[in-house]
């Protein structure tokens, strides 16, 4: 007797997950709308044999190991696929044939929207269910459930061709001819042994002086509800398009890229366009790829640049020339394509086109005739565009609603029927002077989204090295500063195939294997470092708050200024070139329970060991401004007494806190208001009110009426005050200074603070000038400027 617990528990074969099933893994586990399941639907008609069916689905389940497949994730290192050597599917039934044809299309749509919200289970029968639906007595609705994390398109047809093929053998009393497919395993060793530099010279060229592509995800948010519009050309259209796909001798796919690159450029105004193109995945020499089943479709990068000389015919050829290339190649992921070019981006792209050309023709078996299949769409972007051809033409537009408005996906559509006129009645016409001839889009319909500002309270900053690593990577991945650690990765722009790739980095900075479903469990910075590491092994940090971690060059620090934050110095972080990373040094108090600094010298000490952490060597480069410049000093003192030098860059301060009772400072305030009031007496009478309400007024205010947050920024503000007050002065700058001004009415009042410098440092202050007043200094449009002039200043020798 044969024990069934043995016979369930045999494996024929475990695989890894593919990169892009790993980001379809991630993407079902964490959207709220799982966006790969699919209803796979055919129309029978016929004397449909049921029996027949059942055992054609059977051998077909025999003959393909992905229809045994399970995906298995939880407790492990990293997803597997576990193949049995036996598998069954769940039938489900229904007669609908006293239902009228409109209801039975309104029940039909129901049905499958409660199989999509149903569900698949990847760890049992992952596609284990087919509904036959009868709805005429000669006819009937087969839907397949299915998922793109182990079927394509391409996939779902070739199983099906097979299934008939069975039905058809079956029903004439014959064996089905079928050529042997290869195993899965043998194909896995092929992309081992494939070559990649063809690829990636590929590839490099085809991106050449490729700068930062048109996103419409702007903010690079998490996507919102996605919505369907779709128009049907017109027969007379469908037949233009047909005809000037062969006047230019270019496929039909290919005159679809092309109109749909020119819709982008005049959308964007941008003449370098990029947008990802699915591809099946079986265009390499393995051999009959085109019989194996499984997730082999893949999306790549399409660059089209727009060059208005060019007569249609040889713009349209050069991208069906790229095309043809890149199917060489198209079994390498868009991440792997990003590493190899070099690009600032790590986004090149956010709207995908799908030409569907599945491998399907009406398929006569035994008895019975099948057509009309259809596998649905499936996207994760923000904007994706499905051309269906056939004697009419089907668009279809799936956006997010966030940023795409109805009247937006409107002219979307309704531009294809318009340049396809263009061309068919003039075909030598430039690149240009269809552009020129689209009609423009309103720009009164553009929809605006709201992005949440990030302050102080908002963002949690690293505590540790590895929290720091973690941010590092984050900040590459998203492009985007100003990340907090309890930030969840999916809902700040994380992406499934993001996540994968920065699981990949995690091994590399942090020598750590885990495996990428363990963000699903710790999906924020602050959860993940405890996994990766108990607390107890770094020192956590008080003071630092990195605004940009990525870059090359050797990073800036920045102290924080009377007020405490820090967050007034992003615009300059963000100003600054790209390779220079930026760090704030915010004091202590900010969170409410810590104790405040005494005094300069222990401030100093706590955030030098900060600094030092993130950077173990010298020379540093050290941002002061209003009442930080005490600090300063006294952190190049400590860095000096351990053999580093400290590169001093002072935005606009003086060396001491105003004496408001000194009689010369009094005069030169007096004068200098009057020159004020003399050159703008509006301008001089607001500054005037609002400095005063600031130092006297403002204070007792908050202390009475304000959130407990604002009474506590006060309090720092006022200890840091006192403590500067207290600072003596006593040591000299042993580093270069570099004195940042503005121009000031008191023309007495610059020489004053070059003065003041000159006299606490044993080298020359290098003094420069910048735009706009003390205050507006770290806001646009200023800041450009002032972040133009920190660079000229920065060390960047290592």
């Amino acid at each position: 007797m044969v024990d069934d617990s043995k016979e369930k528990s045999k494996i024929e074969a475990i695989y890894p997950l593919s990169t892009m099933q790993q980001g379809i893994l991630f993407h079902h586990l964490t959207a709220k709308k799982d966006q790969g399941f699919l209803n796979v639907q055919c129309t029978l008609d016929g004397n449909l044999n049921i029996d027949f069916l059942k055992q054609a689905w059977d051998l077909a389940i025999k003959r393909h190991p992905i229809l045994r497949t399970s995906v298995h994730w939880e407790k492990i290192k990293k997803p597997i696929q576990l193949v049995k050597p036996n598998g069954n599917i769940d039938w489900n039934i229904l007669d609908w044939t006293n239902e009228n044809d409109e209801t039975q299309q309104q029940k039909l749509e129901a049905y499958k929207i409660n199989n999509k919200n149903t569900g698949l289970n990847f760890q049992k029968k992952p596609l284990g269910k087919v509904s036959l639906i009868k709805t005429k007595k000669d006819s009937h609705y087969l839907i397949w459930c299915c998922h793109h994390l182990l079927l394509d398109g391409w996939s779902s047809s070739i199983i099906l061709k097979d299934i008939f093929t069975f039905y058809d053998a079956l029903a004439n009393n014959k064996n089905a001819l079928l050529e042997p497919i290869p195993s899965y395993k043998s194909y896995l060793n092929w992309l081992k042994e494939t070559d990649t530099n063809a690829a990636k010279n590929f590839w490099t060229k085809t991106f050449r002086d490729f700068k930062n592509p048109f996103l419409f995800n702007k903010k690079n948010t998490a996507l919102n509800t996605t919505v369907n519009n779709h128009i049907n050309l017109s027969t007379e259209t469908s037949q233009k398009a047909q005809a000037l796909a062969k006047t230019n001798q270019v496929t039909l796919n290919t005159l679809f890229q092309g109109l749909w690159a020119l819709i982008i450029s005049k959308y964007s105004n941008t003449k370098d366009i990029t947008y990802g193109n699915t591809v099946s995945g079986r265009s390499g020499d393995f051999p009959n790829i085109e019989l194996l089943a499984g997730m082999f479709a893949n999306v790549l990068p399409v660059r089209t640049l727009i060059k208005f000389n060019l007569s249609t015919k040889d713009w349209l050829t050069s991208i069906q020339t790229q095309q043809l290339e890149a199917r060489k190649y198209e079994q390498f992921t868009t991440g792997e394509i990003t590493e190899w070019i070099d690009s600032s981006s790590e986004n090149l792209f956010d709207s995908l086109f799908i030409f569907e050309n599945y491998p399907w023709d009406d398929i006569k078996a035994g008895n019975i005739t099948v057509h009309s299949s259809q596998s649905g769409i499936t996207t994760t972007y923000p904007l994706t565009l499905t051309v269906k051809t056939g004697d009419i033409i089907e668009i279809y537009l799936f956006s997010d609603e966030s940023i795409f408005s109805d009247d937006i996906n409107h002219w979307i559509l309704n531009r294809f029927e318009e340049i396809i006129n263009l061309l068919y009645n003039n075909q030598s016409i430039t690149i240009e002077s269809i552009l020129e001839n689209i009609t423009p889009i309103n720009s009164n319909i553009f929809n605006e989204t709201i992005e949440k500002t990030n302050d102080a309270s908002q963002i949690v900053s690293p505590k540790n090295k590895t929290q720091l690593e973690l941010l590092k990577i984050w900040e590459n991945l998203l492009n985007k500063n100003n990340i907090s650690i309890t930030d969840n990765f999916f809902e700040i722009g994380g992406k499934s195939l993001l996540a994968i790739k920065m699981f990949t980095l995690i091994e590399k900075k942090l020598k750590i294997k885990i495996s990428p479903i363990t963000l699903l469990e710790y999906p924020n910075i602050e959860a993940l470092s405890k996994y990766i590491i108990e607390d107890k092994n770094n020192a956590p940090w008080n003071y630092v708050v990195p605004i940009k971690t990525s870059g090359s060059n050797k990073p800036l620090f920045c102290i924080h200024g009377g007020g405490g934050y820090v967050f007034f110095f992003n615009p300059i972080a963000n100003a600054l070139d790209k390779e220079t990373p930026v760090y704030a040094i915010q004091p202590s108090g900010i969170s409410g329970n810590e104790k405040m600094h005494q005094n300069i010298e222990e401030m100093a000490k706590d955030y030098a060991k900060e600094i030092k952490d993130i950077q173990p060597n010298g020379p540093y480069n050290l941002l002061v401004y209003c009442f930080s410049p005490a600090v300063g000093i006294e952190i190049a003192d400590a860095f000096k007494k351990q053999g580093d030098t400290t590169n001093l860059i002072v935005i606009d301060s003086i060396i001491k806190q105003e004496d408001f009772t000194d009689p010369t400072r009094i005069k030169m305030r007096l004068s200098g208001f009057f020159k004020r009031l003399t050159s703008n007496p509006i301008s001089a009478i607001k500054l005037m009110i609002s400095n005063n309400y600031e130092r006297f007024i403002e204070p007792t205010v908050i202390q009475l009426f304000a959130s407990s947050n604002k009474k506590n920024l006060e309090k720092i503000k006022q200890n840091l005050i006192r403590i500067y007050k207290l600072y003596k002065w006593d040591k000299k700058h042993p580093g270069v200074t570099n004195l940042i001004l503005t121009e000031k009415p008191d023309k007495k009042l610059n020489p004053t603070y070059i003065n003041a410098w000159n006299s606490i440092t044993t080298q020359d202050v290098n003094v420069l000038f910048t735009e706009g007043v003390h205050h507006q200094l770290f806001s646009s449009p200023h800041a450009d400027l002032l972040a133009e002039k920190i660079e000229k200043v920065m060390i960047q020798d290592n």
